[in-house]
């Protein structure tokens, strides 16, 4: 499996300098032929309105997710009518789970199976640790990314005397994690079981996915087991070997006796150095925690009810943004004769790619179908044409109409 993409159907430009890009040229290599300024004033008309129609859709949409999430919201602060059956609750958590399917994928987030989330934790993380994942700790689990990107990430060693060291390293420009835990002996008694947990990461290391993980535990190397386990295994051998040789040598007690005190200052030299190398694992795994909650810190930008705002105004922003493009193409290319949709597709790609440096794998299918709803193209044959920019914005605002 290849989890890295060059390219993604996320289009990482804001609608308002996106409508600058499009109606007056602008970019690294700017259009040498800017729109006329009075078609420039009707194209941004146009991205007002199309702002407007699917902000209307998606407050619907919010409304009905956020009722879904209600029973399963670890900080709600309002109090519960009556409880849902069980029945209710499995029918209510597998709709949540489909509706956050269905968001994610509109917010142009690719879905991160199982499979390929430990194909990614292989191995040990930037501080070498090695995580156990738990897979039976979850219920439900998504994880959702976007981005698949590489970024410097400074680490020491003490093996180079703790002097810093950039290394660049494939990371998650976002990753979302979506749970709910099942009891399970590794989060305790009082691990909440019934809750759907969100959260929303930038710029995430994917050796250090697990980290995020609830029920991660520090699994010992080879290397570490035998600097615990092997002094002390050794110093209580040591302690066997003496008392069984005396004793079965029928030494005189005072001999036996002498023999104790030396073999319990050799155990007690094996145990301590096994101490001190317990207690070097012990101070790795406190210093990797610390770590663990510094990066966290920065690197959360949303929890649970608030995933939802996000979520929901970036899929707002790319149904935006994709209807642009796909309009103003055809708008502006396909006066003459139809354009197909696989013209359609690479001529936004390329245009983008050359102007602004963006490498976007755009979606052509899901552009024209908004376009074909909103009437605001035609077809002909397997070409497809764009209505007048004046009848474009008269039919969204039609549509506005009927549907208030």
């Amino acid at each position: 499996m290849e989890v890295r993409q060059d390219r993604e159907h996320f289009v990482p430009v804001r609608v308002p300098d996106l409508v600058d890009f499009l109606a007056d040229g602008k970019g690294a290599k700017a259009d040498p032929s800017p729109l006329p300024e009075i078609e420039a004033a009707r194209l941004r008309t146009l991205a007002d309105r199309l702002t407007e129609h699917f902000h209307r859709t998606f407050r619907v949409r919010h409304q009905h997710i956020k009722d879904t999430y209600a029973p399963f919201d670890p900080d709600r602060d309002t109090v519960r009518i009556a409880e849902p059956s069980a029945a209710d609750r499995d029918r209510a958590i597998h709709q949540l789970f489909d509706e956050l399917r269905n968001l994610l994928k509109k917010a142009n987030y690719v879905e991160l199976s199982r499979a390929e989330a430990e194909q990614v934790m292989q191995g040990s993380t930037l501080w070498g640790l090695d995580l156990d994942v738990d897979w039976t700790v979850f219920d439900h689990l998504l994880l959702y990314y976007r981005g698949d990107t590489v970024g410097p990430r400074s680490i020491r060693r003490w093996w180079k005397l703790w002097i810093k060291e950039v290394k660049i390293v494939p990371e998650f420009n976002r990753l979302v994690v979506i749970l709910k835990q099942r009891p399970h002996r590794r989060l305790g008694k009082s691990a909440d079981t019934s809750s759907v947990f969100l959260k929303i990461f930038k710029d995430v290391p994917q050796p250090d996915l697990e980290m995020i993980l609830p029920g991660t535990r520090i699994r010992l190397s080879k290397w570490d087991r035998g600097l615990i386990f092997y002094p002390m295994m050794s110093g209580l051998a040591v302690v066997l070997y003496k008392l069984m040789s005396e004793w079965f040598g029928f030494r005189d007690v005072l001999a036996i006796g002498g023999a104790v005190s030396l073999s319990w200052s050799l155990a007690a030299l094996f145990a301590g150095y096994g101490y001190r190398s317990y207690a070097s694992y012990t101070g790795k795994k406190t210093a990797y925690n610390l770590q663990l909650t510094q990066s966290l810190y920065y690197q959360v930008i949303g929890t649970n009810a608030g995933v939802f705002f996000q979520l929901l105004d970036e899929a707002e922003e790319q149904e935006v943004r994709e209807a642009m493009l796909g309009y103003y193409y055809l708008w502006r290319h396909a006066q003459a004769r139809a354009m197909t949709a696989d013209e359609l597709d690479d001529r936004v790609q390329k245009d983008l790619e050359r102007r602004l440096g963006v490498k976007v794998d755009f979606e052509i299918d899901d552009a024209l179908g908004k376009l074909e709803d909103l009437k605001l193209v035609n077809k002909d044959g397997n070409g497809y044409c764009a209505v007048p920019i004046e009848q474009a914005i008269a039919s969204i605002e039609t549509f506005a109409r009927r549907s208030t």
